[in-house]
């Protein structure tokens, strides 16, 4: 049975510098107690949808959210899986979403807490995953031009 990992805390951060914004997130592994911090560039969220073509906030959320357990159950899979790049968008879209299938299948699951509250209103203003939810806006033709974009620069440069 996967293990089940919930978001527990989002916080806004910053770089060091305080020029790169980010996400700093906390995962938490229901099964053992154990946690683990990911620090997220607010930029990675677009990029990821980019890079991998994808079209919802939802689905960049669950890509990167079980990329991050992923080296955790599986650590050459960065060795193993191909990059996006040298693929079309919807085979690198396939791709990444049978990855996530597989974590979830045969690794972990990975949510947000949910909220102990007595309504359904209560539970939604308290949703973890919400100053995230509410600061990505994916436009999917925006996204297909910019990986369009990528991928004749690539080109143009022999990669």
């Amino acid at each position: 049975m996967p293990d089940q990992w919930q978001v527990t805390d989002v916080r806004d951060s910053a770089d060091r510098s305080g020029r790169i914004e980010a996400w700093q997130m906390t995962l938490t592994n229901q099964t053992d107690g154990v946690s683990m911090t990911v620090w997220l560039p607010k930029m990675a969220i677009e990029n990821t949808a980019v890079a991998y073509g994808l079209t919802s906030a939802e689905e960049v959320l669950d890509v990167i959210l079980h990329q991050s357990v992923l080296p955790i159950y599986e650590p050459d899979v960065g060795e193993r899986e191909p990059g996006p790049w040298g693929v079309t968008g919807e085979e690198a879209r396939a791709a990444v979403l049978e990855q996530v299938e597989r974590c979830k299948r045969d690794h972990a699951v990975v949510a947000a807490a949910v909220p102990k509250a007595r309504t359904a209103a209560a539970r939604a203003a308290a949703d973890v995953l919400a100053p995230l939810r509410s600061h990505t806006q994916i436009d999917p033709v925006k996204a297909a031009t910019a990986r369009l974009q990528y991928q004749r620069a690539a080109m143009r440069a022999g990669a």
